[in-house]
Order: C-alpha cells, then structure tokens, then sequence
C-alpha cells in the first residue's frame, strides 16, 4: 500500500507525497508533536506479507533479510541517538517505522543546504580549520563507537554559518553506515558513492568470489574518503591522478599510483603529508581519525599557515625537492605496476555491471 499526503505513519502526517530520490528510496515530510520531521521510504527490503507473491521458502528468505535489515538498523540508531545526546553536530534518526511491506526511516527536518567545497576553500585559515575540526570531531564520534560512516562526500556534510557568524557542520546520512569490520555480506547493496570509495570498498564490492572478508571494511575506509575531502575543502579540487587512465581515484591508487595533492593557500608541507597518509593504499598505512584530529589541533587557528617554500632557505629547499622529484619521476617511468594491481585492473575491466570501475574505457 503506498502512503501519501493525510496518511499517518505512526504517530507522523504525511504533509507531502513520496518523490524519488537515487533510485534507491522515496522521501516526504511529516508533522508530529508541533515539529517537522524528514520522512524516507526504503524501496529495498521489502517484508513479505500474507498477499505478497513468492513460496513459502522466497517469503522465509525475505523475511530474514528484512529482520537483519531491521536489527542493524536499529542497533546504528541507538548508538548514534547517544552520541547525539552528548551534543554532536551528528543527524540522527528518530525512528525506524515498518508499516505493511515497507520500511520508513524517521528524522528531524533540516535545512540541507551546505557550501561547495570550492566555496570552502576561498575561506580564512580560520574559517577553514574551525570546518576542518567541526568535521573530523563528529567523524572521532562515530569511530569511537566503532561505526563507520560508508557514505561520506561534501552533499553529506552540512557547513553553515551561524547568527554568531561562525562556521559549523553537521553529518547527515547514516543509511549506509556499519560496524567496523562488519559490513552488509550482500556486497552488491554497498553502495556509497564512487568518487570517495575507499580501495578496500571497491575491492570488497567488485569480489565475485568473496575471498575478501569483511573485516578487511573498517573506520579506516573513512579515513581515506576523508583525505579526498580535506584536500576539496583546503584546495578546492581533488588530489590529482591520470584521468586518462582511471576514472576514480581509489582506482589511481589500487593500480599504484600516488596522488598528488595540489597547492593550496593553506596547503603547507604538514597537511599535505597528513593528507597523503590519509590515502594510503593499506589501510594499515593510514592514520586513525584520533591522530587526523589531533594534527589538525596542533595547528594554529589563529596565524595562516606560510608555505615551507616561503622559509628562508627557500632556493635551497627548492632544489633538494626538484632533484627528488626528478628522482622520483625516473623511477616511475621504470616501474612496473605490481602484477596483483594489473590483475585487478583486468578483473575491473570485464565488470561493466560494477557500480565502480577500476580503468577508464
């Protein structure tokens, strides 16, 4: 039965009809206790019911998917509702609701209107870094729980300005989140969004023969979409890669390639490589979002930051860094790409099914 505008959810009236939203649910608004509440629709799990098409064994097999569906649900909500109630800039939902076969996820109205990340980077240092930790603190917040968040990009990061005229963000969106170590075993319905995939998330979709467990998608997949975010918000772009050859970055960096991080204003030697370590490839290799937090801290919010090349031993800095950097380009051009990465290359390439792929056409 399909609820529209008048139709009570529970204790919420509908005041608009369902719309689309990504293919993947349907969105309204409801009323509720004098306040305003954000309505979404799952169009997948479904419960079976009485009338629903199926034998009795597709019916049993829908209905453990949805009670899984529901007890994780459930079990993210809690654990974020107490984060929420210690004062996090954290949107948290209010209720799961399942009326007939379908299931509605309940949650507090808000404004999702947020910057740009390019309109981010044009900031004040301190502008900037109030933003940076605003964000990194609520991400610490769910780690610490052990959930990651599977989803992050600038649409899910909500930054305003206050009547105090300062900047603050807000997370939203925990529908594709999970425990650490312990995400959905339907590697298909892992969804996130392409362009901030982490490796490992690729990796883990993209194995038809689940030989990759699922402990291998932890906190640290966050870290590395974080750095990809970082980077947007101090530069204004993304780290740079062959787009040529790939056409995501997790892509880039499975078949061994480094990125590069443009330059930025703000963008001083100590960001850049906390940055880099952020996009590692092993997750291993990353920081854990207590160390981005604490570097970020040890910045002074208060001076910009001056580029190292700006130091007075610049001219001899900048020799040492370009006879490294020719180095460095000489090895590149003599490498090989690890035949583990060229392998993946190849499986990617005969996928055109996967919602991400690994080389550009």
């Amino acid at each position: 039965m399909a609820l529209n505008k008048g139709q009570y959810i529970g204790p919420y009236l509908l005041i608009e009809d369902f719309r689309i939203a990504g293919g993947r649910s349907k969105i309204s608004f409801a009323e509720a206790g004098g306040q305003r509440w954000f309505v979404k629709e799952f169009l997948s799990p479904k419960y079976p019911t009485a009338d629903s098409p199926g034998s009795a064994r597709t019916k049993e097999f829908k209905r453990k998917q949805c009670e899984e569906f529901e007890s994780h649900q459930k079990r993210l909500m809690s654990v974020t509702r107490s984060a929420c109630s210690m004062g996090s800039n954290l949107v948290c939902a209010k209720d799961l609701i399942r009326v007939e076969a379908s299931y509605y996820k309940i949650t507090e109205a808000i404004d999702t209107r947020t910057m740009l990340p390019n309109d981010v980077s044009k900031l004040s240092w301190k502008e900037i870094n109030i933003i940076l930790r605003s964000l990194v603190s609520s991400l610490r917040i769910l780690h610490s729980n052990q959930i990651v968040h599977g989803d992050l990009k600038p649409e899910n990061i909500l930054i305003k300005k206050t009547d105090a005229g300062i900047y603050t963000t807000k997370l939203i969106d925990f529908d594709d989140s999970y425990f650490s170590g312990q995400p959905t075993t339907d590697r298909e319905s892992v969804v996130g969004t392409p362009e901030y995939y982490a490796p490992e998330v690729f990796q883990y979709i993209a194995d038809e023969d689940e030989e990759i467990p699922s402990s291998s998608l932890t906190c640290k997949a966050d870290i590395y979409t974080l750095g990809l975010i970082l980077c947007e918000y101090l530069t204004g772009e993304r780290p740079i890669f062959d787009k040529k050859k790939y056409a995501y970055a997790y892509a880039a960096t499975l078949a061994g390639e480094k990125l590069t991080i443009p330059s930025g204003k703000f963008m001083t030697s100590t960001l850049t490589s906390l940055i880099s370590r952020m996009l590692e490839l092993k997750s291993a290799d990353r920081p854990t979002i207590q160390e981005v937090f604490d570097e970020l801290k040890m910045l002074d919010i208060s001076v910009e930051p001056i580029k190292t090349t700006t130091s007075p031993c610049s001219d001899v800095e900048d020799k040492k860094e370009s006879a490294a950097k020719h180095s460095l380009k000489m090895h590149l051009a003599t490498r090989t790409i690890p035949a583990s990465s060229s392998k993946l290359a190849e499986v990617s390439a005969e996928k055109p099914k996967l919602k991400g792929t690994l080389m550009k056409k």
